[in-house]
């Protein structure tokens, strides 16, 4: 029986690629090269990684064959993306375990450095890949967290991977030290559809409440704590501010429990996880983006936030950090503002400075808007990863 229902998966499987045009014609387009690429992700769908969706479905709409293997099911009852039933993602994606024969892939394009690590190990799948370009894209806790302990962790996979593509350049150096060579790295930034983020210059309430907001998993290496800090030195001369922090996570608890400290209860709000027509909702209300960012206790960074990429899009004055690849998207007091790590004093001092010239608002945004719509939106960024992999393929 376990054999029959791998034939049934296997031959569903092929169906869906062989048939890919005719299954989602609404979205495909005839290209001359079109590419059979499989996409490996930890799980889907994930209401986190809307930037991993972008790329799936940027790829879809170029015209390639796009599957999905996923090593675990996504939770399907919470929030899901509303692309997910509109390219019928679901019936493109494989779950668990590889299927005894796998399609004849061009390139197999693993979305975290851990997850192709995982794929490498698998002797059977290896011996598969040699015969596929195998690509490789790092991210965050990939390059910091994980290899705090070893850092040989990836030294085999990245002696035989084919494209190692990293989200920032600070990554990129991370990765010619850890013996990558250089000719085998591009930097790929993560992109967001600026169409999705309506722009709009902000103005200051008169007499009203200033909003400010955070959009990130509630993790260490977000900073939230160093925010709610900063807001607690703010609300003592500019009472009439009030700060949402979006999503969830384990550091919870903890910040709940700061809020308490401080008595912010009336001005700082735990709003949970939102769907993507909320999080506009809330961004479009807002005035200022906070995300001050820094390296945690286990050495994991971020590159470069998705929801600061958004955030700047819809023309928020933003406030981050000096760290990582966060640098690359926003040009100190140019496109936003940069404090350093840890200092909710600083970020503090800078929240003041926003609330106290909204004459630069407009300035700030037409250049915050202009960096993303220049380097990190979508269709561009889809455009540049098909020459990559068309390079990468022998088809330029």
């Amino acid at each position: 029986m376990f054999v029959y229902k791998k034939i049934i998966g296997l031959s569903i499987l092929f169906f869906y690629v062989a048939n890919s045009a005719a299954l989602y014609g609404e979205t495909a387009k005839i290209v001359t090269h079109p590419l059979r690429i499989l996409v490996v992700v930890g799980n889907f769908p994930s209401p986190s990684q809307v930037f991993i969706l972008n790329i799936i479905t940027g790829l879809i709409d170029a015209g390639h064959d796009v599957s999905i293997f996923s090593f675990r099911k996504g939770d399907k009852k919470g929030v899901v993306h509303p692309n997910i039933k509109k390219y019928q993602l679901l019936k493109r994606v494989i779950y668990e375990e590889f299927p005894p024969v796998l399609p004849n892939y061009d390139i197999v394009f693993c979305q975290f450095g851990y997850i192709g690590q995982k794929v490498f190990a698998m002797k059977r799948i290896r011996k598969w890949l040699k015969k596929r370009k195998f690509v490789v894209c790092f991210r965050g806790a990939d390059i910091t967290k994980r290899i705090q302990k070893d850092p040989t962790t990836y030294e085999k996979m990245l002696n035989c991977v084919d494209l190692v593509l990293p989200v920032c350049d600070y990554f990129k150096q991370r990765l010619i030290a850890l013996g990558c060579h250089p000719d085998k790295i591009v930097v790929h930034h993560s992109a967001i559809d600026c169409s999705q983020f309506f722009f709009n210059v902000k103005e200051k309430p008169e007499n009203d409440t200033i909003h400010l907001i955070s959009v990130c998993r509630l993790v260490k290496k977000k900073g939230i704590d160093y925010a709610i800090k900063a807001i607690a030195q703010v609300v003592e001369k500019h009472p009439n501010i009030h700060f949402t922090i979006v999503g969830d996570g384990p550091e919870r608890t903890y910040l709940e429990l700061l809020i308490r400290q401080f008595k912010l209860e009336n001005k700082v709000l735990l709003y949970g996880w939102a769907s993507q027509e909320e999080i506009v909702s809330l961004l479009r209300s807002a005035h200022i983006f906070l995300l001050p960012s820094r390296t945690d206790s286990e050495g994991n960074e971020e590159g470069i936030a998705n929801a600061l990429k958004e955030a700047m899009a819809m023309g928020l004055t933003s406030i981050a950090t000096w760290h990582a690849g966060t640098p690359e998207l926003i040009d100190d007091k140019i496109s936003g503002f940069l404090v350093p790590e840890k200092s909710p004093t600083q970020l503090a001092k800078a929240i003041t400075y926003v609330i106290e010239h909204p004459e630069k608002w407009k300035s700030i945004a037409l250049a915050a808007r202009k960096k993303i719509e220049d380097q990190f939106e979508t269709r561009q960024s889809i455009l540049q990863l098909e020459k990559i992999f068309y390079t990468l393929m022998g088809l330029n």
